[in-house]
């Protein structure tokens, strides 16, 4: 079985192969009013080497002597994260800075309701990677940012918190007494 990769497009961004969605922040921006999503692409059926090489460019074009140190990046390897649902997949965390960007259904329609575009979805997304730098703080990065997004299809929510019916046994009714 041949692995799905990304696809460089004619304006130089990248069209990402399916990923399961994580920690959307599309709908509103996060606490630093950003907007963005982390990627989940699983590690067994997607190649990154296209999104890799990307990454690899822009820090040579940066940093010709060689990337610092610190060097912030945007794509890890979900198997030294903490959280399960990382396992076994490559994590992309993508920023659309302050401006929010497109979300469409299968049907190219725009989504509206919130609850349609959730952690645990499926999507596809059209990427670039850039560099970056914060003088007041003195970091440095590379990130891939995310212009639009389209839902491919449902899953399984991924929610860390437990569901309520599992936190609750079902309440017998009392009987009632006659006075």
């Amino acid at each position: 079985m041949s692995k799905k990769v990304f696809t460089i497009k004619s304006d130089g961004s990248m069209l990402t192969p399916e990923f399961r969605v994580s920690f959307p922040k599309i709908f509103s921006p996060d606490d630093k009013n950003k907007f963005g999503l982390a990627m989940l692409f699983p590690k067994e059926t997607t190649d990154i080497s296209v999104l890799m090489s990307e990454v690899d460019r822009v820090v040579k074009e940066k940093y010709p002597k060689g990337a610092p140190d610190n060097l912030m990046r945007s794509v890890h390897d979900g198997d030294t994260k903490t959280r399960e649902e990382q396992e076994g997949m490559w994590y992309v965390n993508a920023k659309a800075g302050k401006y929010r960007p497109g979300l469409i259904d299968q049907n190219l329609q725009p989504i509206v309701d919130e609850a349609e575009f959730y952690p645990g979805c499926w999507a596809r997304a059209v990427v670039n990677v850039f560099s970056w730098e914060d003088p007041k703080h003195g970091t440095k990065g590379i990130s891939v940012g995310v212009r639009n997004i389209q839902k491919i299809r449902d899953d399984e929510p991924l929610i860390s918190r437990v569901k309520a019916e599992d936190d609750f046994g079902a309440v017998q009714e009392p009987e009632t007494m006659d006075l």
